[in-house]
């Protein structure tokens, strides 16, 4: 190659990477670049036209031609990994191997979060150099992930509160510990706590449009809603429900004996005193109108509303149900709260709910199903196990019935199988305490009662996601299955490797 031909090469390269580097710096294409490109073309045609007998050589040689096939190849290559790369970032798929599942989305959240027809807002806010943030920006980066991939409309903006005040300021935002909240519709709702749970309950919160109510009857010595000290008061209860965006009312039968027209919920929790006539046909109305009932009742304290739950198909028992449990005297009845680990797995209220987890409740009294109610199906939603007793007195004396027994009950059909009648619910607990300020967090107790209300509500996408807990699989072996597992691979495998290596050696040796 001639000397001018390089020089115009060069001159060439220079007028490609200014025209380059001014478009980066100013941002936008100026007449400038204009002129750089037309005399990057000019030197490289005069390249061109001043060296073309070399250049026609040099692309004839073999070597050449070998060279920018190999580089043709390597381009191809390079090509064909971008757009595999840009694909599978586009569209991939992933699979869980986790017992628990621990590493994918509960099918509540995935439904919740394809049904959005707007884009969600999440802002996490933060400060620089509080202890602790990174983690939980990264925490909360592969939480966000997992709804991300289920729908693009979800967008995640992380934000710094020193540097966007005006924003910190707008949400309210004084601490930078990892505030989030998202925004939806003009709607926003704030968490601090970073698990599938808390992130799915804000965004039904964000995305519902109407407000349900709650009434909870009075007038019959039920739990003080607004208790918060006392241990069985329902003051933790109330709140929860305000919490998730539910209106609370009072419903005081006994002054107006009629279910209002905006109730969508109605709770009867743990009455000591006696439901007059007619404030219990008040209920049945209802029922008729196809409203929802919750009833909570204690053992022998039925308080006039025995007759409406039977008329659903449902048998209070008026027992004590504990567990039994192996002691060191043999077996005996474990007077604290009893458990009840068995769940409907096909209802809707408890079929998320995992099989090593449970409910627990304070003597509570069974319910039993009462065949031939026509119109009305029973669900037994909430069951002890096997190895519980029911006890006729609170004494805990005398013969006991042994068994498992169902503690919680759905009944759904149309009142007194009237085809005129709507389609009720009702759901009865044999206890009222597992609600109370005492209990409502232990165990299932708060999604049994959040799950029951969002099913009442028919609210379905409310269901409350029970979180993941890790599962550890656990190798067990007995004797002899230790016994072959060493003899036949622990100890010949290293063996077998040794000798095939001394084979090889040898072998290579003498080759």
């Amino acid at each position: 190659m001639s000397k001018l031909g390089k020089i115009s090469l060069l001159f060439a390269g220079i007028s490609l990477v200014s025209m380059s580097i001014i478009r980066y710096i100013i941002g936008v294409w100026v007449p400038f670049c204009w002129v750089s490109l037309a005399l990057a073309i000019f030197f490289l045609a005069l390249t061109i036209v001043w060296d073309r007998h070399f250049l026609k050589e040099f692309f004839t040689m073999k070597t050449t031609k070998q060279g920018m096939s190999m580089g043709m190849l390597i381009l191809l290559m390079l090509a064909l990994l971008i757009v595999v790369n840009y694909l599978g970032g586009k569209h991939y798929k992933t699979w869980d191997f986790s017992t628990a599942q621990t590493n994918t989305l509960s099918p509540q959240s995935i439904q919740l979060v394809k049904s959005l027809n707007s884009d969600l807002k999440v802002y996490f806010f933060y400060k620089k150099g509080v202890e602790g943030n990174e983690d939980n920006r990264r925490s909360f980066r592969e939480l966000i992930k997992k709804y991300q991939d289920e729908s693009p409309r979800v967008q995640l903006e992380f934000v710094e509160v020193n540097e966007r005040p005006d924003l910190a300021k707008e949400f309210g935002v004084d601490k930078g510990s990892g505030v989030v909240f998202l925004d939806y519709k003009g709607r926003r709702n704030r968490i601090e706590k970073i698990d599938e749970q808390e992130f799915t309950s804000a965004l039904v919160k964000v995305t519902r449009t109407s407000t349900k109510t709650i009434y909870f009857t009075v007038g019959h010595g039920e739990k003080n809603l607004d208790d918060a000290k006392e241990a069985l008061g329902l003051n933790s209860l109330k709140s929860m429900l305000e919490n998730n965006r539910y209106t609370v009312k009072m419903l005081p039968l006994v002054q107006a004996p009629k279910v209002p027209a905006d109730a969508d919920v109605v709770i009867v929790a743990g009455p000591s005193q006696s439901f007059q006539e007619f404030e219990v046909n008040a209920l049945e109305d209802y029922l008729k109108r196809g409203g929802s009932l919750f009833i909570a009742v204690e053992p022998e304290m039925s308080m006039g509303l025995d007759k409406l739950i039977k008329k659903v198909g449902i048998q209070l028992q008026n027992n004590y149900v504990m567990n039994v449990v192996d002691t060191v005297m043999g077996k005996g009845v474990n007077q604290g709260p009893t458990a009840a680990p068995i769940f409907s797995p096909t209802n809707q209220i408890t079929k998320s709910f995992g099989q090593n987890e449970f409910t627990l409740f304070r003597y509570p009294q069974g319910l039993k199903k009462i065949e031939g109610v026509e119109g009305v199906t029973v669900d037994e939603l909430v069951r002890t196990a096997a190895n519980s007793a029911a006890f006729n007195n609170i004494a805990l004396k005398g013969d006991a019935a042994q068994g498992s027994f169902a503690l919680v009950d759905e009944a759904t059909g149309k009142w007194q199988n009237d085809a005129k009648a709507k389609d009720f619910t009702v759901i009865v607990a044999g206890d009222v305490d597992f609600m109370t300020n005492q209990m409502l967090y232990q165990n299932l107790n708060r999604d049994l009662i959040l799950n029951s209300i969002a099913a009442l509500a028919k609210e379905e996408n409310l269901i409350s996601i029970t979180p993941k807990e890790p599962q550890s699989t656990q190798l067990l072996l007995t004797e002899t299955k230790f016994s072959v597992f060493l003899f036949a691979f622990i100890i010949p495998f290293p063996i077998l490797l040794l000798g095939i290596s001394i084979g090889l050696f040898v072998k290579r040796r003498n080759a």
